[in-house]
């Protein structure tokens, strides 16, 4: 039921990243802004483009744009300090009960140390701190902490130290954002393992929010096994397993008995593979339901993508390269036996002989999602503000 009550105190949503650009960060931040609302909570997001965001019983707020950090993209917003007085001023205006970060940067920072001063619960979700660098770009390390270090004003805390000095500086500005929230979300539980190793204290596994179940048939066993990848184009997300797999797919069955349609990139000559570049939501959706299963082919990167869940949503199971994260999916995930294209080449081969081993993945993708719908997942929200 929706909470009717409207002088329940409002939730502050804060991101540093810009809203305009759907990343798995900003998915999960808009379905958690939408499902809050729907729920009947008041939310305020304070975010760069936050007008993209529109929907009914959201405010949105954009803070002023000072530029563009490079590489990252990430929108320049000024230091933690000069932003404190916007995020302070928004509280007290919109009756703001419990603020929610989705960043590690100026303005999270900022909003967390607000919410410290004026006794709000503030809650951290880290989408992930499993930040990977190459090995090579290690020499700038020392710039990432100074300008982290500048722009949230944090000089102090616990450093990350279990890999190459870039990777070890990235995860600690999430380290120490976290270590000064009051609760820290971890969409799963071996990043959440992870943080409370690296010392974060009150850590909770707390899963994204699934979409509304969108149950599409089981795919029809004529034809090509269909599968679906979707994800950023970038080095972690490992597009290449995914294609390289479906080359020795085809040396081994032809090109008529596995399909994989890649939403995103540019169009290459890959035999059995369609390229369909950038796609809105609403198609992803409509290439699911055209699915046996997604692929997610990231290993020691990913905590809980986005795409599994959308995939869960419209009941279909994921095969995933990572066998941690196969564990966190339970039978919702088929996992590879290798974690290269041959594992996963093998693992297709074998569903494509009997795809009557999705009838149980399927099944479970179904109860996952079930469990992680809005009104659960907003309940939990407000349980975990309210022991603060």
């Amino acid at each position: 039921m929706p909470i009717e009550n409207a002088a329940r105190p409002a939730v502050l949503m804060v991101c540093d990243y810009s809203l305009k650009y759907l990343g798995g960060a900003q998915t999960a931040f808009l379905r958690q802004a939408e499902a809050l609302a729907g729920e009947g909570v008041r939310v305020v997001v304070l975010a760069p483009d936050a007008e993209a965001l529109a929907a009914e019983g959201i405010t949105t707020v954009s803070p002023p744009r000072r530029g563009t950090i490079p590489v990252l993209d990430l929108p320049l917003l000024g230091r933690a300090r000069d932003l404190e007085p916007l995020v302070a001023a928004m509280i007290r205006r919109h009756g703001i009960g419990a603020v929610v970060v989705h960043s590690e940067f100026a303005l999270a920072a900022a909003a967390i140390a607000v919410a410290r001063e004026l006794r709000i619960p503030s809650l951290h979700t880290v989408h992930t701190f499993f930040w990977r660098a190459p090995a090579v770009l290690a020499p700038f390390a020392p710039v990432v902490s100074r300008v982290h270090s500048a722009l949230t004003g944090i000089t102090s805390g616990d450093r990350f130290t279990g890999s190459h000095p870039l990777n070890n500086a990235l995860r600690t500005m999430t380290l120490r954002i976290a270590q000064r929230a009051d609760v820290v979300l971890s969409p799963s539980a071996h990043q959440a393992a992870a943080l409370r190793d690296a010392g974060a204290s009150r850590v909770e596994a707390f899963s994204n929010v699934a979409q509304p179940l969108r149950l599409a048939s089981a795919a029809s066993d004529e034809g090509p096994l269909r599968l679906l990848w979707v994800a950023r184009f970038a080095p972690e997300k490992r597009v290449e397993v995914a294609l390289n797999a479906m080359r020795l797919v085809v040396d081994r069955l032809g090109e008529d008995r596995v399909h994989l349609d890649v939403a995103g990139g540019d169009h290459r000559p890959v035999p059995g593979v369609t390229f369909h570049g950038a796609v809105p939501g609403e198609r992803v959706g409509e290439l699911l339901d055209a699915a046996d299963a997604a692929l997610i082919t990231s290993l020691g990167f990913d905590n809980q993508p986005m795409v599994a869940l959308e995939a869960f949503a419209h009941g279909r199971p994921v095969i995933v390269s990572d066998p941690v994260l196969a564990t966190e999916f339970g039978d919702a995930a088929l996992g590879t036996q290798t974690p290269d294209a041959e594992g996963l080449a093998d693992l297709i081969v074998r569903l494509e002989a009997s795809r009557e081993l999705l009838a149980a993945p399927r099944d479970a993708a179904v109860a996952y999602a079930s469990e992680r719908q809005p009104g659960a997942h907003v309940a939990r929200l407000l349980e975990l503000a309210a022991s603060v």
